[in-house]
């Protein structure tokens, strides 16, 4: 589902050139293609962690380089004990293995969750990217990452020109049980008595309406309260339809985010109407709309109690 292997923009970033980034970052996700065939991963991480002291940090990986992987976080781990790793799991064996378009990936990213286990790493989680070509096994994921005591953060197949060279429509056409499979889900994360699931379930209720081509308008924070930085340096606001702000390799920050280009970006990104339902890009809202989103949970937890089976169906 991932074009950027065929991305020709030179892998030039260094970890050098994090030291550029602003200190206040509280979430940098490092991602790919896949980070783990870069060698000096380890040294991303460390730039990070000395720059952005209160940053979270996460690398996304498809678990296919077991034993690289497994090496290499012994180091990462060394230098940020709080690192967390995502590794996609996009369906059961076969469907898993048919999307990554080999045999095998499915067994190696789970022999990997399970080596990093053995190992006491407390920072794994599954990572789902939903699309027609899945949706039907997300209620078997989903009890894959219970089973293994795991997270599991699902996400909405997005086109994203900027960073993996898909256009829109990769989710394609969703089944017509999407809204009763992502409402087994929904209702399991509300009827636990974890807070932090409720705002799952949330999550996951909005990135189902955002499949099923009924997403919630909003103002995008694209340029401010997020960026992205492809592997040649260029910094976007946002790695769907992006708008060049600058380079972390040629320009100094404060040109990036305060020059002609970046109030550009930023004036693209307020009249954006793509209203992509990513983490990133409805962190804000979530800050903006806390009562909101707390009242939805109340109700719909309260329906999810009373009315098992049938609540989520009305979201």
């Amino acid at each position: 589902m991932c074009n950027i292997w065929q991305s020709k923009a030179r892998d030039a970033i260094t970890p050098a050139c994090l030291d550029k980034l602003p200190a206040s970052l509280r979430t940098v996700n490092i991602t790919g293609g896949e980070p783990f065939l870069r060698d000096d991963l380890a040294g991303f991480v460390r730039q990070v962690r000395q720059r952005c002291p209160r940053a979270q940090i996460t690398i996304s990986t498809n678990g296919y380089l077991v034993d690289r992987t497994v090496e290499m976080m012994d180091e990462i781990r060394k230098i940020d004990p709080t690192v967390r790793l995502a590794v996609s799991i996009d369906g059961l064996r076969e469907t898993h293995d048919e999307i990554r378009g080999e045999a095998g990936f499915f067994d190696h990213a789970t022999e990997l969750l399970r080596r990093l286990a053995d190992a006491g790493f407390e920072g794994l989680r599954l990572s789902m990217t939903v699309s027609a070509r899945n949706v039907s096994q997300l209620p078997e994921i989903a009890n894959l990452a219970e089973s293994l005591g795991l997270e599991l953060g699902i996400v909405a197949a997005h086109g994203a020109e900027t960073h993996l060279g898909v256009s829109a429509g990769i989710a394609g056409e969703m089944p017509q049980n999407t809204t009763e499979i992502f409402g087994q889900v929904i209702e399991k994360l509300l009827r636990s008595w974890t807070p932090k699931l409720w705002l799952r379930a949330h999550f996951t209720a909005r990135t189902r309406e955002y499949l099923l081509g009924r997403p919630k308008r909003f103002r995008c924070s694209a340029g401010r309260g997020f960026f992205f930085i492809q592997a040649d340096g260029e910094v976007y606001n946002c790695s769907v339809l992006g708008t060049i702000m600058g380079n972390i390799i040629a320009d100094d920050w404060q040109k990036i985010w305060t020059g002609q280009a970046g109030r550009d970006a930023r004036s693209r990104a307020r009249a954006c109407t793509q209203s992509c339902w990513m983490i990133c890009t409805v962190r804000d809202l979530y800050r903006r709309d806390a009562i909101g989103v707390a009242g939805w949970i109340l109700w719909h937890k309260l329906l999810a109690h009373l009315q098992p089976g049938k609540a989520m169906l009305k979201i």
